[in-house]
């Protein structure tokens, strides 16, 4: 049971400035849903509706404004000459800040649909279920897509969303000790650790993109270590930090949902502060309701039946039968984890590991997951699109495991120093396999990021790994394991910090080999990424305020956005007539030729025969490494039908 409440109600200055990000973050996702409901999704909507959202926040939960002066919590931060740890997190952070100023933004998701429908929303001045092809945009969380609507609304640029990762990427370390320390750890382990769990690939990897893996992380962490913190003094304020910390990570990536298990049983009693103030409660329970994924909840019910959005998409990926969703990312988390974090034969991996296993298994992970989560497949390099933990954090903890578990049976653990151990296993395995029982994605590696922080606690809370982390063979494996990160920072295809254009245009070219023609055609099409379709958007007139939009594959249609606030794309689905739209002041058409013939009936050329329409721009595509590349079309239809 918790102490009686504290009279005290302060926070660190570290958690203070997080509990204000989390206050933002929530009022970015309030004034976002309820701006929609009077049709004020725009620039002075979110300046007048954010500032009062997050000051009756702080209110209401009792949190005091933070000062300059609570910054001198960095003062603490002395680098000496054996301090490599914070040294490589520093650097870390510097090149990721690097990468995010140097290149835009070229995550796939962000740009097929979580930045898209951000335009739409502040095209159409609210929230509503988008006409199109591509239903993601419309059924996936919207936590992320709120707190960057503001920005590109004030801006009109998405050039500095990676900031809004990179912060969540400097609250990591303290938020990792804080929580190892809160699970049991030893100081010494949580200072060690706290420096090494934030270089994960899938972290280090997100620092300077647009993914949302790597803040639903960050909100996950505070929302149990707000939630200890409670248990230790029962202050309403961690109370409200917790609960807004919760909503958020659900708001920002539903893979999170399970996390809710362990969430409730671990602060089981957290109910009862909300009793000493009954209407703060309510509204605070209200208005987090709008910070999470409930409101999506909801809208995918009521839109097409399904909580999950999954029967608007593809319906086959939800519906994993659980004993085959637990057997194929039990195989998949392990090997998607430990593959080198540069991997040349990837392709024969890819090749011959499935022959291991019987055709009627692969048949049947086939019929509801993924192609390459399928197969077990792997790629030639780790990148903020399909990396977990990565290869040096998961050797670092194997080795500390079992080093621990060497130096634990020199002096025998109690049974009460177990306990802890048990309840967390059984706690964070369940949520795990809960969410792994219900997926059959591709990049389910990438997909558990939110989980890590509490797997890998969980070994290293027994004493003897005090013991372990002074060991200079865990120090070499940490330095090792920083290093990867670093390393893949710099080369990564999303924001290369290196001459890659030049290397592969001259020295790739005089040594060609398939590995480095791969890896030559990735860089390619990372680099043109961000403003694929921008030749096809570039051959629009002016005045071209409404753009019609035939795509039935994959394929960024943010540049078609781009500049902000100034046309909207509209989707043009099968069956769909093109004259409604043309009375609206539609005249052009960007046509994916791609798939097009399996969803309208007829061929491209048939379909422009029928419009009258003239070919402006054709411009092949290719959009990701695996995939031929595509043609493209700018069309002007006639301006009478």
């Amino acid at each position: 049971m918790p102490p009686p409440p504290s009279r005290l109600s302060t926070l660190p200055p570290a958690h203070l400035w997080l509990a204000h990000w989390i206050l933002f973050a929530a009022s970015c996702n309030i004034a976002g849903w309820t701006l929609s409901l009077v049709h004020s999704v725009n620039l002075i909507g979110f300046t007048l509706a954010i500032p009062a959202i997050w000051c009756l926040l702080a209110l209401l939960a009792g949190i005091p404004r933070p000062r300059p002066a609570d910054l001198r919590f960095l003062r603490r931060w002395r680098f000496r000459k054996n301090q490599f740890l914070p040294l490589g997190f520093a650097l870390l952070a510097l090149l990721s800040l690097a990468g995010g100023l140097l290149h835009a933004p070229n995550n796939y998701d962000a740009l097929n649909y979580r930045m898209p429908k951000v335009a739409h929303w502040l095209m159409a001045g609210r929230w509503e279920w988008i006409p199109a092809n591509n239903n993601a945009l419309n059924t996936r969380s919207s936590g992320f897509e709120w707190l960057t609507a503001p920005m590109i609304a004030l801006l009109r640029t998405d050039r500095l969303i990676f900031l809004f990762n990179l912060t969540s990427f400097l609250f990591l370390p303290g938020l990792v000790f804080s929580l190892f320390r809160r699970m049991g750890a030893t100081l010494r382990t949580s200072r060690a650790w706290m420096w090494i769990l934030p270089t994960g690939y899938c972290f280090a990897l997100q620092a300077g993109s647009v993914g949302n893996d790597l803040p639903a992380a960050m909100f996950a962490m505070a929302a149990f270590d707000f939630g200890f913190r409670w248990r230790k003094n029962a202050s309403y304020l961690c109370f409200a930090l917790a609960l807004a910390s919760a909503a958020m990570m659900t708001a920002i990536k539903p893979t999170t949902l399970p996390l809710l298990l362990p969430f409730a049983v671990l602060f089981i009693g957290m109910w009862k502060p909300a009793l000493s103030k009954p209407f703060a409660s309510i509204l605070l329970a209200v208005l987090f309701a709008l910070a999470s994924f409930l409101p999506t909840a909801a809208l995918n019910f009521r839109h097409c039946g399904d909580w999950t959005g999954a029967a608007a998409e593809n319906p086959v990926l939800g519906q994993v039968k659980p004993l085959l969703g637990l057997a194929g990312n039990l195989i998949n988390t392990p090997i998607q984890n430990l593959a080198p974090p540069i991997f040349p034969l990837a392709g024969s991996w890819n090749a011959g590991f499935p022959q291991l296993f019987p055709a009627r298994f692969l048949d049947a992970l086939a019929a509801c997951f993924e192609p390459r989560a399928a197969k077990f497949g792997v790629t030639d390099i780790q990148g903020e699109e399909s990396a977990g933990i990565g290869l040096g954090v998961c050797a670092l903890w194997i080795y500390s495991m079992i080093a621990g578990f060497t130096f634990a049976t020199r002096n025998r653990t109690t049974p009460s120093a177990r306990k802890p151990y048990l309840l967390f296993t059984v706690l964070f395995g369940t949520a795990l396999l809960v969410y792994f029982s219900k997926t059959g994605m591709n990049t389910v590696a990438r997909h558990i990021t939110p989980y890590y922080p509490f797997l890998i606690a969980i070994p290293l809370l027994a004493p003897s790994q005090d013991r372990v982390v002074r060991g200079g063979s865990w120090k070499w494996l940490a330095a090792a394991a920083m290093a990867s990160s670093v390393v893949l920072v710099i080369i990564t295809p999303s924001r290369p910090l290196w001459p890659a254009r030049w290397f592969f245009s001259t020295f790739a070219s005089q040594h060609s080999s398939p590995a480095m023609s791969r890896a030559a055609a990735g860089f390619s099409v990372y680099s043109e990424r961000a403003d694929a379709l921008g030749n096809l958007r570039d051959a629009l007139p002016a005045g071209a305020t409404l753009v019609g939009l035939l795509n039935f594959a994959s394929g960024p249609e943010l540049p078609l956005w781009k500049p902000y606030l100034h046309r909207q794309v509209r989707h043009i689905r099968p069956g769909e007539s093109v004259g409604p739209l043309m009375q609206k002041g539609m005249a052009h058409v960007i046509l994916n030729t791609k798939d097009f013939q399996n969803h309208m009936g007829i061929t491209p050329e048939q379909w422009l025969a029928t419009q009258q329409g003239t070919i402006l721009k054709r411009q092949s595509i290719r959009m990701l490494v695996k995939e031929p590349p595509s043609e493209w079309w700018t069309v002007e239809l006639p301006e009478t039908r």
